[in-house]
Order: C-alpha cells, then sequence, then structure tokens
C-alpha cells in the first residue's frame, strides 16, 4: 500500500476504511487518495483488449464502493461489517472467466 492521506480506521482488523475513488488498473485500486496495489491478481494470460473490458468493468462496479483495507486486500463494506471474500478474490475468479472464454473463442 503506497503513503497517501491518512484515513480513520473504523475496525482495529483493518488497515484503513474509505470509498474507492478510482481504478487504475486490474490490480491497482484508490481508496480516498490512497493506491492499493491489490496481491493475487494475475492478468498475464489476457489479451490486452480482454484486459481493457476488465478494467472498464471494475471501474463502473467497483467506483464508489465502501471498502475495508488490510494490507493489499480489499473487502467490500456492508454497512459496518464486510464481505469475507475479497474484492482481490472477486477480480481473480472474473480473470478466470475471461480466459475461459478466450480459451474458448468466444472472446
Amino acid at each position: 500500500m503506497s503513503i497517501g492521506t491518512s484515513v480513520a480506521t473504523t475496525n482495529s482488523d483493518f488497515d484503513m476504511h474509505g470509498t474507492i475513488t478510482s481504478v487504475l488498473s486490474s490490480s491497482c485500486i484508490v481508496v480516498g487518495n490512497t493506491a492499493v496495489n491489490l496481491d493475487g491478481i494475475d492478468t498475464s494470460g489476457l489479451y490486452k483488449i480482454t484486459n481493457s473490458y476488465l478494467v472498464n468493468d471494475l471501474k463502473s462496479y467497483y467506483t464508489g464502493k465502501d471498502v475495508f483495507v488490510k494490507g493489499n486486500y480489499v473487502y467490500l463494506d456492508l454497512q459496518g461489517s464486510y464481505n469475507s471474500e475479497s474484492i482481490n478474490e472477486q477480480i481473480q475468479k472474473e480473470i478466470k472467466g475471461l480466459l475461459e472464454l478466450q480459451d474458448d473463442g468466444a472472446i
């Protein structure tokens, strides 16, 4: 996680709580004013156009969402509790699905 504007922590188990303000790539989001490089994201097999589609999809879905950050893992804030599956895991599942579509010739 890069150093940025500090954000008050609302849950001691997490490093930060805030709103996703931007998606820079499939493995980097901005929470408040802090860039978070997401661990576990591997887009190496995606075509350039498929990766572009993915980033646009992530921007439309995640921008404006409230999240908790722990290290380089991000979890959706579900009104004070959190989703046990990280955004990192959700993105990697989406990548896996896109890779399968590519292998089948659908993309």
